[in-house]
């Protein structure tokens, strides 16, 4: 019942975030959630006997949407300052030994890009392509995630005997990961036919199945570190759910890849 209800109080939060906030309103929600998931991140390499400075992976973190977000000058300068600095930062860690501060080096250079280059996509998805073929793109994008999450837990638990990855997440199973993927597809097709019928139904099709696999996958990505962790949930912030990081592992690889295929391949 806990689940439900944060269910019922998030999902619409984040569909009229998606409908009404303006570009600059949707960057700060982005960078919200983001800063969130480098919180628990932080927790997570803690756990590991990683010690990180957070304060300066959330100052990078929004200087590099920030930057993106600007287009002023390339990206890659912003990304090669943060690199710099991130440097700079471990090299005045005087009370630690360089083997800390390198470890400590790279799990903060994992943590900025991992939430600021899968995140920023999101933004670009939502306005690069026009207001309404943006927002079809992003809803369906969601519902996949959303359908194709709730279709793998109920059939994993219920038929689930082959797992899937046993070393990353022992409870994943291929028969959930199917129930997923078809469940994403379905989600994706209803929606294009009721709602955004202006959209193609093959692209529909691709992108669902796109989303549903590196979606998947960004589930595994999190499980990973969990379980280097020996971590359950990323923190209990969401009541039922787990942490932030739990409930956008699969978004994180699903929205650069759908922007990847929107700016190479949609018409």
């Amino acid at each position: 019942m806990t689940r439900i209800l944060s269910a019922i109080i998030l999902i619409p939060l984040a569909i009229l975030t998606v409908i009404y906030a303006p570009p600059v309103y949707f960057l700060v929600a982005i960078g919200i959630v983001g800063t969130f998931c480098l919180r628990e991140y932080s927790g997570l390499i803690g756990a590991l006997g990683i010690t990180a400075q957070p304060v300066f992976s959330y100052a990078a973190f929004w200087l590099l949407l920030v930057a993106f977000y600007q287009d002023r000058f390339p990206a890659i300068i912003a990304a090669a300052f943060v690199m710099i600095a991130a440097f700079l930062s471990a090299m005045s860690r005087h009370r630690q030994s360089a083997r800390n501060r390198t470890f400590g080096l790279m799990a903060e250079f994992l943590g900025i890009f991992y939430f600021a280059l899968c995140l920023f996509p999101a933004l670009r998805i939502r306005y690069d392509f026009g207001d309404r073929v943006g927002l079809g793109w992003f809803i369906i994008l969601l519902a996949v995630i959303w359908a194709g999450d709730t279709a793998a837990l109920a059939f994993g638990k219920l038929w689930g005997a082959h797992p899937l990855s046993p070393v990353l997440s022992p409870h994943k199973t291929y028969e959930g990961a199917v129930a997923g993927l078809l469940a994403g597809v379905a989600a994706a097709v209803v929606l294009q036919q009721l709602i955004f019928s202006d959209l193609p139904f093959l692209h529909a099709v691709v992108v669902s199945l796109l989303l549903g696999i590196f979606g998947q996958l960004g589930d595994l990505a999190e499980s990973m570190l969990k379980r280097a962790a020996a971590i359950k949930d990323s923190s209990n912030f969401i009541p039922g759910h787990g942490g932030v990081l739990d409930r956008m592992d699969s978004l994180l690889f699903a929205f650069p890849v759908l922007y990847f295929y929107l700016f190479l391949i949609y018409p």
